[in-house]
């Protein structure tokens, strides 16, 4: 008697739904999360002077706003974090009768939840604080589902060279919205629009799992480093790798040298922080109560944050400095130089697309791009975590590690000190 494998395998102590139906620690974050940002649209009149003041609230701006979010959350899905495999589950089960377009599938459409519903939300908050009517609600979710169609069609196969120029088209598209304060009616045009362009995705290219066992290992080891990077409370080991730079050459290796090309094999970000850019401005015009330092500083940090890579690696691999022969003060140097050289081409494009919005920002928001790429230095070069003496505290939250907490936000603390200086100063 044959005994057939089932056509869905599941691995034995693995929790379902990431474990918030389990009764664990999982389900005491899931519904004090949900609990705590159900709560906010009980509160929209408080939140409502502290997004919008006592000003007329600017529609089209947050409709563009909200656009440039669905563009952000396309440009996150491209990313295919989903698309992965266990080991064992190619060792042992890549014979047995079991789908594995079916798992990535299954994958790839909880993420593409999880990027709906937090669009969805942030629509459906901004949109209530500002007491939207219905028209701006059609807009809203007519932009929503649209781009969550695109979206989902775009990232379902395997990356090409152009999938950055969606992302952008609809952040462009934004900016438009909010800088010539078109209306609903234009923005459902837009949506449909989108959803045209979505059509040659939804029927072309080839399916992410069928990218081959090294892209879906690579897709793994992704995983597992983004998994013992929260576990160990240690942000430096998501900085990203530099990708091979073609004709640069590294024959005699020096401080300078290596500093930009590791800027250079990390251009791959350069479109999520023109991304970035957009947002900022966008988001000054849409939210006129939030200081422009703070725009433009946390901008700064999250667009200029991945360029930093490279002395991150340095400084956390004490043989490689050994190989390279340089003095620590050199490589902070000449990798800060290289990076205040991508701070300043990022501040050239906020800089075009300010212009292009009609707005403006103070000097002190402009203060904010030199102030992060410090930070960011900061950031990178601290040491190794020591787990050895935690040091806990007693605070209103309950008993904190002060000093994890003081190793896990150095640089950051740089960051906000900064930024409320430069706020206040205003």
């Amino acid at each position: 008697m044959v005994t057939l494998a089932p056509r869905r395998m599941r691995i034995p102590g693995r929790k379902r739904f990431g474990g918030i139906f389990s009764g664990d620690t999982a389900s005491f974050v899931f519904l004090f999360g949900f609990g705590f940002l159900f709560t906010a649209f009980f509160h929209v009149d408080g939140w409502r002077p502290a997004l919008y003041g006592s000003s007329h609230v600017d529609f089209p701006a947050v409709l563009g706003l909200l656009t440039l979010c669905c563009a952000v959350g396309w440009r996150g899905l491209l990313r295919r974090g989903f698309a992965w495999v266990e080991p064992a589950e190619l060792t042992w089960l890549d014979f047995a009768p079991v789908d594995r377009g079916r798992v990535v599938t299954l994958r790839l459409l909880g993420a593409w939840t999880g990027v709906l519903v937090v669009t969805g939300y942030l629509a459906a908050l901004l949109l209530a604080v500002g007491g939207a009517g219905l028209d701006q609600w059609r807009a809203a979710v007519a932009m929503v589902v649209a781009t969550a169609v695109a979206a989902v069609a775009a990232a379902r196969r395997t990356a090409l060279r152009l999938d950055a120029l969606g992302p952008l088209a609809l952040a462009v598209a934004g900016l438009l919205i909010a800088s010539l304060h078109l209306g609903p009616v234009v923005v459902q045009f837009v949506a449909a629009g989108v959803l045209v362009a979505a059509l040659p995705l939804a029927f072309g290219g080839e399916p992410v799992h069928r990218a081959g066992r090294a892209a879906l290992l690579a897709g793994w080891d992704g995983r597992v480093l983004r998994s013992v990077a929260v576990t160990f409370l240690d942000p430096m080991m998501l900085l990203p790798p530099s990708a091979p730079v073609g004709r640069f050459p590294l024959r005699r290796p020096t401080a300078l040298r290596l500093a930009f090309a590791g800027t250079l094999g990390r251009s791959r970000y350069a479109g999520a922080a023109a991304l970035v850019g957009f947002a900022v401005v966008v988001a000054h015009i849409a939210l006129p109560t939030v200081p422009g330092a703070v725009l433009v500083g946390i901008g700064a940090y999250v667009a200029l944050t991945p360029f930093a890579g490279g002395l991150g690696e340095l400084w956390r691999n004490p043989g490689r400095r050994r190989w390279l022969g340089t003095g620590n003060r050199e490589l902070v140097l000449t990798h800060g130089l290289a990076l205040a050289g991508a701070g300043i081409g990022w501040a050239a494009l906020l800089a075009v697309v300010t212009l292009a919005g009609g707005t403006s920002f103070g000097p002190g928001a402009w203060l904010a791009v030199p102030l992060s790429v410090l930070s960011i230095l900061r950031t990178v070069t601290r040491t190794a975590v020591d787990y050895g003496n935690p040091a806990f505290v007693d605070t209103p939250m309950g008993p904190m590690p002060a000093n994890l907490v003081r190793q896990l936000f150095r640089g950051l603390d740089l960051q906000l000190i900064g930024i409320v200086l430069l706020s206040a100063a205003v």
